[in-house]
Order: C-alpha cells, then structure tokens, then sequence
C-alpha cells in the first residue's frame, strides 16, 4: 500500500465528514511551513540593500533615491519585505508611483509604494496579454505609473501567479496531515472499541446502548453492560504506522522546493537524503545561486531597473549572505596582496582596516594588519 493510500484510505471506526471540509477550508499560507519559507525569504531579501549601478556593475557615486529608500515613509527593507510577500502570495507586486523627476521627458520615479494586490482591479485587452486599464480602490490610475512584478508568468497573461497556489492539492494534503495529527493523540490515540452483541438490535436500540457508553465514559464513571453485551477494544495504529510525521516531512520538503528554498535551511528533511555542506556560508551560497537569486532578485532588479535613467541598472549587494569569517578575510587579503592582485590600502578595506596615509606607504613594507 502507498505512503498516501495508507495516510488518507485508512478505514476507521467511526466517521467524521467535517474532517475533510475543514482541511480544504484551512488557509494554506498559515501552514508552519510555507509561513517559515516565505518569511525567511522576505527578510533575506529586506536585509539586502539595493544599489544603482552603472554598465560595468560598479556602484554609482550617489545611490539613486528610488534604490537607497523606495518609500520615503518606511525603512527599505519593510518595502522588499512587502515586494516580497506579495509575489509569494498574490503572484504579483505592485509598486505605485508616488513622486517623479521634475524633468519632462524622460520622467523617471523618484518613490513607490507597495500596493496590496486586492486592492487592485484592471482590464486586458482583446489578446489577454497587456493590461488596457488599472484601477486602485476602484479608482482609475495613470498605467506607467503603477509598476507590477509577476512571479510565475505562465501562458500569455501580464499577471505573475504564485508557486504555492499552484501546488493547491499538495497544500491541502499536507493540511489533512497536520489536522490528523493534531487530533492524533486526543482522539485517533484512543483505543477504538465495539459493542458487541449476539442477536441483531433494531438501530434505534443500537444507538441507545452506544450512547448510553459514550456517556459514561464521557463523565469517567462505568458503564452496566447486561443483555449478553461484551465489549471488545482494538490496538489503534501509533503515530509511526499512520505515516504522518513522514507525510508532513515529504510535504514540507515540498513546498520547500517549490519556494526554491534549501530543505535544510528551513529545517526540513530533504526528498530523498540531504546535501552536506563544508559551512552554513556555503549552504547559503548555493541558495543564493540556485534560488534566491534566480527566483526572486533578478526580478525586483528588473523592475527597479526600468526606474532608473538609460545607463543604470539596480542590483542588490548580497554580501552580508556569504560574508567571509574575519581570520578567512584576513587570509584572503594576505593571498590576494602577496600575488599582486591588492594594492596595501585595497586589502586592508577588504578586511574593513582604514586606507594608509601615503608618508607610511612610503615607509616601506607594512603587515597589512598594522
């Protein structure tokens, strides 16, 4: 018998016909671990600062404002955190322009604000594939000046979805299996019993003696069992035999794939094993390379982009991710000096020293930990 056969198939001794409703009513964004995985990207995502930054990659001078703070009225990384939760919820972010360049042409934005997307209405045109007209709050807006980042873009729609909602049926799964196992231990780990009797009762005699137990036990008091009744109990399935901790681990390192996190960074076991890592920074590397990077900041990069003059483009300084330990740091600069790759002063702000004055520069040779 399979794993979900012999989850959601088992016979019972009773019924309960709510059970079902309720895991299909159950909102699936308050499941422990798609709240886990969409929180531990958004606040990745809101600790990283956005940057403007020319052809060559290298940061501009002065950060553009729209990058350095996108609303002028909350911290950056409250807007990202928000951009974010909104693509993993709704499939698409919304930015409003709030200020522009004083310039008439090309007008570029100088603020945005999030938009909650139930707030938003629009229209497509004959196509299905570009958006006519856009409404806030039912009131008309000017199109350039709402800005929309989409997550999953499938089929000819401008409308992003998002990756949770498509994996509906493993969501609703998963909430049977975290709904069986919090009745697990107060009722499914009560022994099941049966009353039974050697002649054929009539069912309203049958419901009678069962009620007549149900009340006893409910007030922990005995019951009289006469007319020929025994009663006889069964050995209910334990925890491991109902395969529920094993369905939640599968759903959860589900939906961790899915929101192109690393099973093990959310503290879920792995489809089929794990991967090892030397350090926890090379674990976050790899996300950074094979998910957060591909999957959510290319394209908020993108859409910021589009915001800024011909020329700059906004990338995140992801830094902080992978960071270097201080003795590894130091090392670094010691290799990278020692094969003529830093000047003294550019090492020594790799490990965040102040530059030397040119007199000791002079001087001769120095320790660059001087």
């Amino acid at each position: 018998m399979g794993l979900w056969a012999q989850l959601f198939n088992q016979p019972s001794v009773t019924s309960d016909t709510t059970f079902t409703g309720r895991a299909t009513a159950a909102d699936p964004f308050r499941i422990p671990i798609v709240v886990a995985a969409r929180q531990l990207v958004a606040d990745t995502v809101g600790s990283f600062t956005l940057e403007s930054v020319d052809s060559n990659g290298r940061p501009t001078p002065v950060n553009a404002p729209i990058t350095e703070r996108p609303n002028p009225t909350e911290p950056s990384s409250d807007t990202f955190e928000r951009v974010v939760n909104q693509m993993t919820r709704h499939g698409t972010a919304a930015l409003r322009v709030m200020a522009w360049t004083t310039e008439e042409a090309p007008r570029s934005p100088l603020a945005v604000e999030v938009i909650d997307w139930p707030r938003i209405s629009y229209q497509l045109d004959s196509t299905g594939s570009v958006i006519t007209n856009i409404a806030v709050d039912g009131r008309d807006v000017e199109r350039a000046s709402m800005i929309l980042i989409p997550f999953v873009l499938d089929g000819g729609s401008p409308v992003g979805a998002s990756p949770l909602t498509l994996i509906h049926d493993a969501l609703e799964n998963l909430n049977t299996a975290y709904l069986f196992a919090s009745t697990y231990y107060s009722a499914g780990a009560v022994p099941p019993y049966a009353l039974i009797t050697p002649t054929r009762l009539a069912k309203d005699k049958a419901q009678a003696l069962l009620d007549a137990w149900r009340t006893a036990r409910e007030n922990s008091r005995p019951a009289v069992l006469s007319g020929n009744l025994t009663l006889e109990t069964f050995t209910p399935q334990s925890a491991a035999d109902a395969l529920v901790l094993d369905a939640i681990n599968y759903f959860d390192a589900t939906v961790a794939r899915v929101m192109q996190v690393p099973s093990s960074i959310l503290n879920a076991e792995a489809i089929g094993g794990s991967l090892s890592y030397s350090t926890t920074r090379d674990e976050f590397r790899r996300w950074l390379a094979v998910g957060l990077n591909t999957g959510y900041l290319h394209r908020i990069e993108a859409a910021f982009s589009d915001m800024l003059p011909r020329g700059i483009s906004a990338q995140f300084d992801t830094s902080t991710l992978t960071r270097l330990e201080e003795p590894e740091r130091h090392q670094l600069a010691r290799d990278d000096r020692a094969a003529g790759l830093l000047t003294v002063n550019e090492a020594r702000d790799l490990i965040g020293y102040p530059p030397l004055s040119t007199e000791r520069l002079n001087d001769g040779p120095r320790p660059i930990d001087a």
